[in-house]
């Protein structure tokens, strides 16, 4: 096979994947809302450009980029609106220099893990994420300014080990109010001898055409799965979305996620008039964050540029007990804390903790919008 044959059946494979990934959509299970099945093929295409910007263009570990990973336009397995998340692919074998300025997000965790892009490729080896730490567990200068040293040998000052597999970092950095905490600047940087700056290969680039459409199928499977394991239960929290229906690929993705944090899923449902009331109680030790998101059934957090989908600990008014109080609803019920279904009867929701100590279930009730506007 010549070169350009080469190229041509990975590019093949690409367009294949998102062939399949458009049937998959459109066969899966979900409330039927046209909202919901416009939002499935529009998902689509972000989880293509996903799969392309992340294995094709921004990855490769010896010239290294911490780009930031999702936004309001590209979201990935039940994004959380307060976050900023960045990623960098790394090499275990290299030493890299994170540095610059830690802003005044309440918690900014680095999680250091296997590799996901090769999710579901039926390896013997355990995978998942191998490191946790944060930023405020290293020494930060007065300014905020930063330096921390990744490497697989011991290094003075500000240092975490690279475990042996560890192929990328992920940063989390957790607002309660983007609108007026400034964010993290943050770079990263290969630190060694200079290496020629890089060429593209056909092998190379096939080889990661192939391991895109891979990826990308990956996820959109765990996705369409993680929605069908959440009608296990309804209108009540568990341990994590799906969880009474696990599945493989689903238990590959929650041993990647960020150990300082709990994660508690549900799907709501609401008839005519119904609103769902969803009370948090705070932990009895002091915490640092919680945050409540609406999701899809394609783990996408809904639309929030425009409207109130997701609140938090800080942003949610307080009842007098402590407690907090959330009203999911399809239209305003006039109370605080009301979360924007855009007039939808069924979805899901994904609380997270950071840095909690045994955080509690919330409690949900189901009640009239005629009743709690009274």
């Amino acid at each position: 096979m010549n070169t350009t044959e080469r190229l041509a059946q990975a590019h093949q494979r690409f367009l294949d994947a998102q062939r399949e990934t458009a049937q998959l959509v459109a066969a899966a299970d979900h409330p039927g809302s046209p909202q919901d099945i416009a939002e499935g093929f529009r998902w689509a295409t972000r989880m293509a450009s996903i799969a392309l910007d992340w294995v094709v263009e921004k990855n490769d570990p010896l010239h290294p980029v911490l780009f930031k990973q999702q936004d309001e336009y590209r979201k990935f397995i039940v994004d959380n609106p307060d976050l900023y998340y960045h990623f960098s692919v790394l090499d275990c074998h290299e030493t890299y220099r994170l540095h610059g300025n830690r802003g005044e997000a309440v918690y900014v965790g680095l999680t250091f893990g296997t590799d996901i892009f090769r999710w579901g490729s039926g390896g013997s080896e355990p995978t998942g994420t191998l490191t946790q730490a944060h930023l405020d567990q290293f020494e930060i200068a007065p300014d905020g300014s930063f330096e921390v040293i990744l490497s697989p040998e011991p290094h003075p000052g500000n240092w975490v080990k690279l475990e042996p597999r560890t192929q990328h970092l992920a940063i989390r950095e957790t607002f309660t109010d983007k609108s007026r905490q400034r964010p993290a600047v943050l770079h990263i940087e290969r630190v060694g001898p200079a290496i020629p700056p890089p060429r593209l290969a056909p092998d190379d680039l096939a080889n990661k055409l192939e391991l895109a459409a891979s990826f990308m199928l990956f996820v959109v499977r765990t996705c369409i799965a993680m929605w069908a394991g959440s009608a296990a239960g309804v209108n009540a929290f568990h341990g994590a979305p799906g969880s009474a229906h696990v599945e493989a690929q689903e238990d590959e993705v929650d041993t990647h996620c960020d150990t300082d944090m709990a994660y508690m899923g549900a799907r709501w449902r609401l008839g005519p008039g119904e609103v769902l009331r969803v009370r948090v109680a705070p932990t009895r030790r002091p915490f640092c964050y919680w945050g409540l998101v609406l999701v899809n059934p394609w783990q996408e957090s809904y639309d929030y540029r425009f409207t109130r989908t997701c609140t938090n600990n800080e942003l949610a008014t307080r009842n007098d007990d402590g407690t907090w109080d959330l009203v999911i609803a399809a239209e305003d019920p006039g109370v605080p804390n009301w979360l924007d279904t855009g007039g939808r009867r069924e979805g899901q929701m994904l609380l997270r903790w950071v840095l909690a100590p045994n955080p509690p279930l919330p409690r949900c009730e189901i009640v009239s919008l005629a009743e709690l506007r009274r």
